[in-house]
C-alpha cells in the first residue's frame, strides 16, 4: 500500500509548526495575551466553517455517541474534553510568551522533552509501561534539565510549563478518544474563547487598531493551527501514532535552528551540553520504536 501522501502530510505538518516561531516573531509589539485571544477567536471560526460546512456527518456521529453513554461516562468525557481546553489556553500562552519575550531555543527545548515527559506521565496516570533503555533516557533528560537549570532557572521554568502543559493535554485526550478530532478540538477552542472572553480585559489592554496583526494573526490561526492538524488526522489514517511521534522532531529541530541561523540566539557551552544530552536521550528513548519501524519497512519492502 502506497503511504507516500501520508507521511508527506505528516512531515508538512512539522515542517509548517517548526517555522511557527517567524509570524509569532513579526507580532513582537503585541501581548501574549492579545495574540492568544485573536489566535483563539480566528481558529474557532475557521473550524465552525469547516465542521458545519464540510463535516456535520461526523458531528452528528459524536452527537450520537456522546448521548449512548451513561450519565457519569458522558460527564466524564466533557470534563476531560474541557480540560484539553484550558490546558491549550496555558500551553498556547506562556509559549508566545516565551517565544516573543524569552527566546526560540527555550520553546524548541520545550518539545524536544515533551514526548518523553509524556510518556513518563503516561506511565503513572494511565499505567503504560516504559522499558529500561527508555528510564535510561528519561534520567538523561533530567541531567540534562540540571544543566540548563543551572544556566538559567528561569529558562528552564517556562520550557516545563510549556511542556508539562502539553504533555498533560496530550494524556487526557489518550483517555478521551472515540470522537472526530477535528470536533473534539473546536468544542475545547470555544471553550477556550469562552474564558478567554471572561477574561478580555486583563488579556488585552486596548484591541489592537493595526490591519497587520489581524493579517498575520489568520495567518497563525489558518496556516500554523488547523492546516497542521488537518495534516495530521490525514497523515494518521495510514501512519502508525508511533512513526507520527519520531517525525514529531522535526518540529522542535527546525526551531533550534531558526533560533540560531535566522534570530542570531547563542548558546553558552553549558546550554550546548544540555542539548547534546537531550539529543543522546531521545535517540536512546525512540531506539525500540525506530528499530519497529525499520522492521516494519523492510517487511512491506520485501
Amino acid at each position: 500500500m502506497n503511504n507516500k501522501k501520508h507521511y508527506a502530510a505528516a512531515i508538512s505538518a512539522f515542517v509548517v509548526w517548526g517555522f511557527f516561531s517567524v509570524p509569532l516573531r513579526a507580532l513582537k509589539g503585541f501581548s501574549a495575551g492579545e495574540i492568544l485571544y485573536f489566535r483563539i477567536l480566528f481558529s474557532a471560526i475557521i473550524l465552525l466553517v469547516i465542521i458545519l460546512g464540510f463535516r456535520k456527518a461526523e458531528l452528528k456521529k459524536d452527537i450520537q455517541l456522546l448521548k449512548s453513554f451513561s450519565a457519569n461516562h458522558r460527564n466524564h468525557i466533557i470534563t476531560l474534553t474541557l480540560a484539553g481546553g484550558a490546558l491549550l489556553i496555558i500551553n498556547w500562552l506562556v509559549f508566545i510568551y516565551v517565544i516573543n519575550a524569552i527566546n526560540i531555543k527555550t520553546a524548541s527545548f520545550s518539545y524536544f522533552i515533551c514526548p518523553v515527559l509524556t510518556a513518563v506521565l503516561g506511565n503513572f496516570i494511565l499505567k503504560e509501561k516504559l522499558n529500561p533503555l527508555q528510564w535510561i533516557a528519561v534520567s538523561l533528560c533530567i541531567v540534562s534539565c540540571l544543566l540548563l537549570g543551572l544556566n538559567s532557572a528561569a529558562e528552564l521554568g517556562y520550557s516545563f510549563i510549556v511542556a508539562l502543559s502539553y504533555a498533560f493535554y496530550l494524556i487526557t485526550q489518550r483517555k478521551n478518544n472515540g470522537f472526530d478530532r477535528l470536533t473534539v478540538l473546536a468544542v475545547q477552542i470555544l471553550f477556550a474563547l469562552f474564558i478567554l472572553t471572561l477574561s478580555f480585559k486583563w488579556l488585552v489592554a486596548a484591541v489592537p487598531a493595526s490591519p497587520f496583526f489581524y493579517e498575520i494573526t489568520f495567518l497563525v490561526a489558518g496556516v500554523f493551527t488547523v492546516l497542521p492538524l488537518f495534516l495530521n488526522l490525514f497523515a494518521l489514517n495510514r501512519i502508525n501514532s508511533t512513526t507520527v511521534g519520531i517525525l514529531l522532531y522535526i518540529n522542535p529541530l527546525m526551531n533550534f535552528c531558526l533560533a540560531f541561523f535566522f534570530f542570531g540566539e547563542t548558546i553558552t557551552t553549558l546550554q550546548l551540553i544540555g542539548y547534546l544530552i537531550i539529543l543522546v536521550a531521545i535517540a536512546i528513548f525512540n531506539y525500540p520504536n525506530l528499530v519497529k519501524l525499520k522492521t516494519a519497512t523492510m517487511a512491506r519492502v520485501s
